[in-house]
Formats: C-alpha cells, structure tokens, sequence
C-alpha cells in the first residue's frame, strides 16, 4: 500500500510539473507574440496580435486566475537574446500548426456546404413546429 501511494505521489508531482512546464512555455510564447504585436510592420503587430489572444486563451483555459503579470515579468528577466529566438521559433511552429488546423476545418466546412447544396442532395429538414403551429424557438 506504501508503494501504491508513493507511486501516486510521484505520477502527480510529475504530472504537475509538466503542467508547470506547458505553462511557462507558454508564457515564453506570450511574451514573443506581444512583442511582435509592438513591431513596426502592420503584418508582424497583426500576428502578434493574433498570436497574443491565442496564448491568453490557452493560459486562460488551463488556469484561470494566473497571475499572468508576475509571470510574464519573470520570463521576460530570465530571456536571453538565444532563448528568445528559440521561443520565437517554436512558438511560430505551434501557429503554424494551428493555423493550418483553421484552414484544414474551414476547407471541409467548406466542402460539406458543397455537397448540401449540390443537385440531388437532401434538403434541410423543415424546423419542428411548436406550440399553434409556430416553428420551435420562434417568437409565441
């Protein structure tokens, strides 16, 4: 039983400092974003900013409540010219992939539009009717 619970121990401490990892590394990743979004170049300050409210949102989702500024001011004392751009470069990778994961989702929503209005496809089933014949969720 001692080793069962110790066992656990160990799989929560590790878990939780993989969590505490994700969340430095990320951000690493809102401290490159909101940089570029002070950039001169419109495209850089968009993708910054693209790239700022992304990162908030994953920081949100994990761990509401962070204390974002003390977190972001001690990454920023820690960052060096080399850990910079190697944030920079793997930040860029992770939007990359998302925002190809965007165009992937928008090309196959796309496509089922396609297919719905094509000749000989099914049209949409007519809304349910409510109460006195109304269509469900229409004003009584």
């Amino acid at each position: 039983m001692k080793r069962l619970i110790l066992g656990v121990l160990a799989a929560l401490a590790v878990t939780g400092g993989a969590r505490a990892d994700e969340t430095s590394d990320d951000v690493r990743c809102l401290v490159v974003f909101m940089r570029m979004s002070n950039a001169q170049e419109q495209a850089s300050r968009t993708g910054g900013l693209i790239g700022t409210f992304y990162y908030l949102g994953k920081l949100d989702q994990r761990s509401r409540g962070l204390d974002l500024e003390n977190l972001v001011e001690a990454e920023m004392a820690k960052t060096t010219e080399a850990s910079f751009k190697a944030d920079a470069a793997r930040c860029g990778r992770d939007m990359t992939r998302r925002g190809q994961d965007a165009a992937d989702l928008g090309k196959a929503l796309h496509q089922r539009a396609l297919e719905r209005e094509a000749p000989g496809a099914k049209p949409a089933a007519p809304p349910a009717e409510g109460p006195a014949g109304k269509p469900a969720g229409a004003p009584q």
